[in-house]
């Protein structure tokens, strides 16, 4: 198994495809298999010339990939400039089948994949409704993507496969075979006071924790804190929505982040991005570079030892320089890691990946996936 990752920072689509191609063709041993490209908004009226570049040159591999706001390609990123990000693997014992779906197809595979990724256009395609079923169908394997980003209306996206370049519904990959994968998924928050059990919902809507309504403990909470943290909870404030039932105490990976989405006056109320349960844990978190930076560090630390052959990274649009006031903050903690190891991907609208052993479609979250051969 070998990979190998370009950055091409152009104007022209056929001279960035053909500037990674120089990359790939000096960093790989073998033709690839799997070709997977990433084509920054501001190179999107090029993404034809470069495609099609791209199939004259590798004709017999797998081509997929989508627009992004901005893209990241041989461990670097390229935000808001106009680039082509290509990762390529030859991948020697693994099946590769690549589906375009539409709307509520849920994609067939022949093989037992190892590995679902998933690329969708977020104004016609709901990802979240496939997951549970892609899950279903594909017992085991570890689900990965993203949503397309850089576009603000219907058909301005694009997605590809192959020689096809789509405006809507969603493209996926599946291998299987003679691999391993791994995920990391650092969805970049700290801890604000302590969890509590949700005494009351309705739907969406948190109306109380541990008896008192959320506006109450936070208000409680604020007091607490310090000037510039009173100033960030007004604007990345987050909930934590706990996924192992009954247990108050639970790991910072044992919580699915979701936007506080409104507010609820009369009832001192908070509107969340999830359905909430009676009695479910919640813990208020808050979003911010420090954190992003610590959790993300953390996971790293845990990951396994065993460098990968290559690795993508589906990355939120609001992370990179946004976030962290520099380039490559993200790519930079994984090099550190895994040096050497070739890093694609993109900056996406909706990163998708495993918290407590389901997939989840996240915001303002870092997910890797990462690949290896099978252990002799």
């Amino acid at each position: 198994m070998h990979w190998a990752s370009a950055l091409a920072r152009d104007t022209s689509g056929h001279d960035a495809a053909e500037r990674a191609i120089a990359v790939l063709e000096q960093e790989l041993p073998a033709e690839p298999d799997l070709l997977i490209a990433f084509v920054s908004a501001a190179l999107l009226p090029e993404a034809p010339a470069a495609m099609a570049r791209l199939r004259e040159r590798f004709p017999q591999a797998t081509l997929i990939g989508c627009s992004g706001a901005g893209v990241i390609g041989a461990g670097r990123e390229a935000d808001d400039l106009p680039a082509l990000s290509l990762t390529a693997a030859s991948l020697p014992g693994v099946t590769i089948e690549a589906k375009a779906i539409r709307r509520s197809e849920v994609p067939v595979f022949s093989g037992e994949a190892k590995v679902v990724l998933v690329l969708a256009d977020p104004f016609s395609f709901d990802v979240e409704a496939l997951l549970p079923k892609l899950e279903a169908r594909a017992p085991g394997a570890l689900i990965g993507g993203g949503l397309a980003s850089g576009g603000s209306a219907p058909g301005s996206h694009r997605l590809f496969l192959d020689e096809r370049l789509l405006t809507s519904g969603a493209v996926c990959v599946a291998l299987s075979g003679s691999l391993e994968v791994e995920a990391l998924v650092a969805q970049g928050v700290r801890p604000l006071g302590a969890p509590g059990f949700a005494t009351a919902v309705d739907g969406h809507l948190l109306l109380e924790v541990d008896g008192r309504s959320p506006m109450d403990v936070l208000q409680k909470l604020h007091e607490t804190l310090d000037e510039e943290t009173q100033e960030r909870l007004r604007h990345a404030l987050v909930v934590g929505v706990g996924l192992k039932s009954g247990a108050i105490e639970q790991r910072a990976d044992e919580f699915l982040v979701r936007n506080v989405v409104g507010l609820d006056a009369r009832r001192r109320a908070l509107a969340v991005g999830s359905t909430l349960e009676p009695f479910q844990v919640v813990q208020f978190l808050l979003r911010d570079a420090k954190a992003a930076r610590e959790e993300l560090s953390a996971r790293l630390a845990t990951a396994s030892e065993r460098p990968p052959a290559g690795a993508l990274l589906f990355s939120c649009t609001g992370r990179g320089r946004h976030l962290f006031g520099v380039d490559d903050h993200d790519p930079g903690l994984f090099a550190a890691k895994y040096p050497g190891v070739p890093l694609g991907g993109f900056f996406c609208n909706g990163e998708l990946g495993q918290v407590a052993g389901r997939t989840w479609l996240h915001g303002y979250t870092s997910a890797f996936v990462l690949f290896r051969p099978l252990a002799s």
